[in-house]
């Protein structure tokens, strides 16, 4: 295998003098998949982990349930639901606020309760306090990491494997 321009310098794994060079923008797209996802999670467990310990919590009433058709590919057509909820602003104030995301799993009955978090310098913006809220979404990007990391593992053993080669090809050339 050989990808060699030599006007430019820009390589990704030549022979030369027989010796395999690898350059390091083949590691770099070994590895770049996965380390973006893993980058990932790092931010979203960052977000959760800020969104724990710098929000307030208080208990919201849902008021209302704006529900829409979806379609996923585990179940196909589906229902998802937004719950409205009022709670009781930093300020004193009641005011209303959605969440900003939907679930099949939300459905809850006007006029419950549930925990929320929300931050006092934004009246509008509120999370529910639950798993699937703070910790699905990094959860997944970090599971998607691992596998992403399997072909990559591979890509670089079957690269090592070519630059190891060229190394006994050489000295048995001498």
């Amino acid at each position: 295998m050989f990808v060699y321009l030599p006007t430019s310098g820009n390589w990704l794994l030549r022979t030369r003098n027989g010796k395999r060079e690898a350059s390091w923008r083949m590691w770099l797209l070994i590895f770049l998949l996965p380390a973006g996802f893993l980058c990932a999670t790092g931010y979203l467990v960052f977000q959760s982990l800020y969104l724990d310990a710098a929000a307030t919590r208080t208990t919201g009433e849902v008021v209302r349930i704006y529900e829409r058709q979806d379609w996923t590919p585990w179940d196909g057509d589906t229902m998802t639901y937004s719950p409205v909820f009022r709670y009781q602003f930093s300020d004193g104030s009641m005011t209303e606020a959605s969440t900003g995301l939907s679930s099949p799993n939300w459905n809850f009955p006007v006029g419950s309760t549930h925990e929320i978090l929300f931050f006092p310098a934004r009246k509008g913006d509120v999370k529910l306090d639950n798993f699937e809220t703070l910790w699905a979404a990094p959860l997944i990007i970090a599971i998607i990491a691992l596998l992403a990391l399997i072909p990559s593992a591979v890509a670089a053993l079957f690269l090592l494997r070519w630059l190891k080669g060229g190394r006994g090809e050489a000295t048995a050339g001498a």
